[in-house]
């Protein structure tokens, strides 16, 4: 976290787009290049991404934020405040229990924490904003399917690293922010925790439960555990067919297109072609997605 845009700018690249997404009212931590590759070259501590051509750095968006890096005058490694695999702490005495060993200090305040939201991470690709974790800024803004695109209400549950859940209704996704990987029990209570207070929030009753077709994640047991309980169908969409169609979404393509998947497994990159289309309904089953080619190759930096 930078105290200003010039502070930025004198460590890093920044185009005048880039400039835009770190200055904008989401205030994601941004994707830049380092203006140097020679560590010596630069303020920042050379064990900060070590041997990464890129930083990813943020502006103050928050008040205490502004206090706090107007005195200091110097970026600061900003991270959040959770053991690794687990959600973040939205409680103080949760965070003095888990975190004692680790912070050497804490600042509190009374007001309490409804939801623990990461910070969302974006870059500029090809002159376009892509947002790599959507987070704090973009979730739950609706993601527009298009009329037709949905029949009923839907809840899909995710995958088990990196998950989000989603809520369909009326031609619209509400996605969450990310939740992380499903590791661990708190990881697991953060993410019913999440689908209860969307439930709340949107006054939500689904009629369809969609899941990753891996029968072992998490999430997949949650929605057939939904599913049976609440008498609703279930549909399991092949993993890679949920990447295709993800990018779908996000781009607002429809019809039917050639879809290139790219997953890493341990230390093996994952290729899968095929044809997708985008359709959400009880009927769905992209279990046998039809592929013209898989592919793999070592990949050992892929994660």
């Amino acid at each position: 976290m930078f105290p200003s845009l010039a502070d930025i700018e004198a460590e890093c690249v920044v185009s005048e787009a880039e400039a835009r997404l770190l200055e904008a009212p989401e205030a994601p931590i941004v994707l830049l290049r380092r203006d140097s590759d020679d560590p010596s070259l630069s303020a920042i501590a050379p064990s900060v991404a070590p041997g990464n051509p890129y930083l990813g750095v943020m502006l103050p968006y928050t008040p205490l934020h502004h206090l706090l890096l107007d005195e200091l005058g110097f970026p600061v490694v900003a991270t959040s405040g959770n053991r690794s695999e687990e959600p973040i702490c939205t409680d103080e005495h949760v965070a003095l229990e888990q975190l004692g060993g680790i912070a050497d200090l804490f600042l509190v305040h009374d007001r309490p924490i409804r939801y623990h939201v990461d910070d969302s991470v974006a870059c500029i690709v090809c002159g376009r904003e892509q947002i790599l974790r959507r987070a704090r800024g973009y979730a739950p803004l609706p993601l527009h399917l298009g009329d037709g695109q949905t029949t009923g209400s839907v809840l899909a549950v995710g995958a088990h690293q990196k998950n989000t859940i989603a809520m369909l209704q009326h031609g619209e996704a509400f996605v969450s922010q990310h939740i992380g990987d499903l590791e661990t029990a708190p990881a697991f209570a953060a993410f019913v925790h999440v689908i209860d207070e969307f439930s709340d929030i949107y006054a939500f009753k689904p009629s369809v439960a969609v899941c990753d077709a891996h029968p072992d994640y998490l999430s997949t047991s949650y929605a057939e555990a939904t599913a049976r309980v609440k008498g609703l169908p279930l549909a399991a969409v092949q993993h890679h067919y949920a990447h295709v169609l993800a990018c779908m979404a996000d781009n607002d393509v429809h019809g039917r297109v050639l879809g290139v998947a790219w997953d890493a497994q341990a230390t093996v990159l994952m290729a899968q072609f095929g044809v997708a289309s985008f359709c959400v309904s009880p009927r769905m089953d992209s279990s046998g997605w039809p592929t013209c080619a898989r592919s793999a190759c070592p990949a050992a930096s892929a994660r």
